[in-house]
């Protein structure tokens, strides 16, 4: 449960509701907004904003904007006080925004006027300026010291209590901190101040209305609000350092808030301000993005405090009160750039710098926006002030009395569309929120003190040292006679009959008095007739002035029908002109229209062509890579044909040979013809084995078993010979073609000894396939795979799936298997069940065969266990 002090203190933070009773009690008036834009850059650059009045801006979407897709964002109209063409000049600007809150200043308002916009937008420019042409703030500096040049009063009257307050000091101690501060000036201090800021006398203009009868001081503090922390730009210590404390913000007494311990400097010149204006401008954190050169990281606030008290009744010390003091105060804040990370391509400190710039807009934008929402709706919600430092600074002018006058930067470049077009609404929003009217007391008149004190007081002075001088003794002056009958009666009791002395006083000093009015009426008389001879004389000047003033109002009518008969003409040429304006105005605007209209067909025939060079080149792809996979598979039919072509040939070719064979005589015993094979082949074996080398394989026709040769008739039947096995589709030589092999072979691979063991010339061996590149490399057109285990009789059993590698239409590949070849090895030494089955086929010590029929493994991997096992 919360406590009634909380519960106050939170009241305290809310907004006053717009209520009737509140708009009758207390006037409010609107954020004044106004909008400048900045020169193009480059003439190639195109605008989306159109100044149509001088009130009102068109924005419209190019293209290329992220919103140009959306109907509601066409074309918007945003309508301010001013808006200001980009050839404005920087007195224009100043005379008809900060001007006027500079004359309130004086008059003892307050002010505030920020400049918001995107990054190189002109901010800085509109509120700091160049050299040779000043922005706000130096001209509003030297308004101040032009305007209250002979009426400032000596440093160290009026004194910082460090508690947002001022002391008021005597002239004694004023001038023994003058004397201090003297002691300790050194010759070579170096001066921070930028000449170029400087401004000749011929371009300032002075406030009138200034109240003579009060003293003034102007109090100058410089804070940046960096990374949502405030630091003081003039507080003691190296010109260019940055390393500066970290300062709070606090409530005083009168509930203003103020940034605690910071540094003001009393200011008495307009030389003085600038040099504390360009050490703070040291000091400011700057930095390069892809958008500025030189792109503000932080808030930067120069207060401009201006005290005043009115002096005593004589017109020369000030009174020693602190109530009579009247405080204003104006904030000229340039805000940091808002900016989009994508654009700026920020990284690291920059980019917290922007996140933090960022939050602390979006923080001012919710502020203003809860406080429109309590004025429109009378609610009373908690504006969430505090959750920035630069809305917690400012809370008192939002909620409180003071002008409050924001100036929109805005670049009509086309690429910063989509950012100038959220200030836009934050300034359209911002324009809707009223602050309270600031109500203006004259101390001096609520403590019974006459105006014209100080001209007074200085006429007479002037008077005196006139008659001081000795040319001035012979002169006959009528100062005159004080119109007054002495002082009052005194104040005297009569207490009992004996004070026959207070009525005797009471009689000279009527007796006094008498005289006295018997001298004012001599005196009286003799001005009286000296006033009448001077009206006598005024009388004689009025007739000659009233006879000529007849002639010229003569020539004056003469004048009038002269210029009345032009105003009929004038008139005339208006209306025909303004018809003629009428007219253009309707060409422009259907002009206009024909161009809008012309604009979206020449946008919807680029977005169509677009579109068909899209679809032209994903045809073309799909084309292409159709094109090659035919050429590929016709290239594969072609090199097949070849093959089949050979093995055809090579089948002849053994026919033949066996038909010579089968001519044979048949006279010859079955038994000479395997003695003749045995005799061969072991002649073979001899010429063609060496220690330590494997013996080669014998030709096909002499491997194949002779049971599998087809009868005739005219061959014994005790003999079984006929046409060798053999596959005429497979050859044994893997690398005869040369083209690029991948070989995905197992880790370990045990061998087998023999000239049947797998080998692969041309061929890049993996052993796992990591890499997609092994597959799509373009030199790699055909794909091994080997794989060992045992058979049902404990014989190693070497398999090759083989195929070829096709790319396809997404970039990829795919393997497409087309052959088998098995390869067992067999001991001579050991029977088999096939070797029981056939004891006539021992003189062949190993077997060949392809199987085309065999579909590879689905997922063949090395990692698998694979059981191998190697005869001797």
């Amino acid at each position: 449960m919360k406590s009634a002090k909380s519960k106050q203190r939170i009241n305290e933070m809310r907004t006053p509701a717009r209520s009737k009773q509140n708009l009758a009690t207390t006037e409010r008036d609107p954020v004044q907004v106004y909008c400048r834009l900045r020169p193009m850059q480059r003439e190639t650059d195109i605008s989306c904003m159109k100044i149509i009045s001088c009130n009102t801006v068109l924005l419209t979407p190019p293209s290329t904007a992220l919103s140009y897709r959306n109907e509601n964002t066409k074309t918007m109209k945003y309508t301010f006080k001013e808006v200001f063409p980009p050839e404005t000049s920087q007195q224009e600007v100043f005379d008809k925004v900060a001007l006027p809150l500079v004359e309130g200043l004086i008059k003892g308002k307050n002010g505030l006027l920020f400049t918001y916009g995107v990054t190189g937008s002109g901010k800085t420019f509109t509120m700091t300026g160049e050299p040779n042409n000043c922005g706000i703030l130096p001209r509003c500096l030297n308004v101040i010291f032009k305007t209250i040049n002979d009426f400032q009063a000596h440093k160290y009257v009026f004194k910082p209590d460090k508690m947002n307050m001022f002391d008021i000091q005597n002239e004694a101690e004023a001038m023994l901190e003058r004397q201090q501060e003297l002691h300790k000036f050194k010759l070579g201090k170096k001066n921070n101040s930028n000449p170029d800021l400087a401004m000749s006398t011929s371009d300032l203009t002075k406030v009138d209305g200034v109240n003579e009868d009060n003293q003034y001081a102007v109090f100058v503090s410089y804070v940046e609000i960096y990374n949502n922390s405030v630091f003081d730009l003039l507080e003691d210590g190296p010109p260019i350092s940055k390393n500066l404390p970290v300062k709070i913000i606090r409530e005083d007494a009168a509930h203003n808030m103020y940034v605690h311990g910071v540094t003001e400097i009393e200011i008495k010149s307009a030389e003085e301000a600038f040099d504390a204006f360009y050490l703070g401008l040291k000091r400011k954190r700057m930095a390069h993005t892809n958008l500025n050169a030189e792109s503000s990281r932080s808030h930067s606030v120069f207060t401009i405090r201006l005290v005043q008290a009115p002096v005593d009744e004589m017109g020369e010390a000030v009174i020693q009160n602190k109530n009579v003091l009247s405080i204003s105060q104006l904030s000229l804040v340039d805000l940091a750039g808002s900016e989009r990370t994508n654009r700026t391509k920020n990284t690291g400190q920059r980019l917290r710098e922007a996140g933090n710039i960022n939050k602390s807009l979006m923080t001012l934008r919710t502020c203003l926006e809860a406080l429109r929402e309590n004025q429109i709706n009378g609610t009373n919600n908690m504006v969430p002030y505090r959750e920035s430092k630069i809305t917690l600074l400012f809370k008192n002018f939002f909620e409180g009395e003071g002008q409050v006058r924001m100036i929109v930067c805005a670049n009509p470049r086309a690429e910063d569309y989509d950012e100038t077009l959220q200030v836009m609404r934050f300034a359209e929003m911002a324009a809707e929120v009223e602050v309270a009217k600031p109500q203006i007391t004259d101390i001096a008149s609520a403590i019974g003190l006459m105006s014209g004190r100080r001209k007074a007081n200085r006429l007479f002075t002037a008077a005196r040292d006139n008659m001081m001088r000795p040319e001035a003794k012979e002169l006959e002056l009528d100062l005159g006679l004080v119109y007054s009958l002495g002082p009052d009666f005194p104040s005297l009791e009569l207490n009992s009959s004996q004070a026959a002395h207070i009525i005797k006083e009471l009689m000279a000093h009527l007796e006094m008095r008498i005289s006295r009015r018997e001298t004012l009426k001599r005196s009286k008389a003799v001005k009286d007739e000296r006033l009448r001879s001077a009206l006598l004389e005024l009388e004689k000047e009025s007739l000659e002035v009233r006879s000529e003033n007849a002639s010229l109002r003569g020539q004056l009518a003469a004048s009038e029908r002269r210029v009345r008969a032009l105003e009929e003409r004038l008139t005339k040429t208006e209306n025909a002109s303004l018809s003629h304006q009428r007219k253009l105005n309707e060409m422009t605007e259907y002009t206009s229209s024909l161009k809008r209209e012309l604009q979206e067909k020449e946008l919807l025939l680029s977005q169509n062509k677009i579109d068909k060079e899209k679809q032209k080149k994903v045809l073309e792809r799909k084309y292409n890579h159709k094109i090659a996979a035919e050429h590929e598979k016709a290239k594969e039919i072609n090199s097949e044909k070849e093959r089949l072509r050979n093995a055809n040939e090579d089948k002849e070719n053994r026919l033949r040979i066996i038909a010579e064979a089968l001519n044979i005589d048949k006279r010859d015993s079955v038994d000479t013809v395997p003695k003749m094979m045995g005799d061969m082949a072991a002649q073979t074996c001899c010429r063609d084995f060496t220690p330590g080398s494997t013996p080669r394989a014998l030709p096909a026709h002499m491997l194949t078993p002779f049971s599998s040769v087809p009868h005739t008739k005219d061959t014994p039947s005790t003999s079984r010979r006929g046409v060798a096995v053999a596959n005429p589709r497979h050859r044994r030589s893997l690398s005869a073609d040369g083209r690029g092999w991948i070989e995905h072979a197992p880790n370990k691979i045990v061998p087998m000894g023999t000239v049947m063991k797998p080998s692969i010339g041309h061929s890049k061996q993996v052993n796992k396939l990591t890499s997609v590149k092994d597959i799509t490399n373009s030199k790699t057109s055909k794909y091994c795979l080997i794989s060992q285990e045992q058979d049902t009789d404990g014989e190693l059993e070497t398999k090759l799936y083989k195929g070829d590698v096709v790319p396809t239409c997404g970039g990829g590949a795919q393997v497409i298997f087309n052959d088998v070849e098995m390869l067992k090895q067999f001991s001579p030494t050991r029977k088999s069940n096939s070797a029981r089955l056939s004891e006539n086929t021992c003189a062949r010590h190993s077997s060949k065969r392809r199987d085309t029929g065999c579909s590879p493994p689905q997922t063949p991997s090395n990692t698998s266990k694979k059981q191998r096992v190697d005869d001797d």
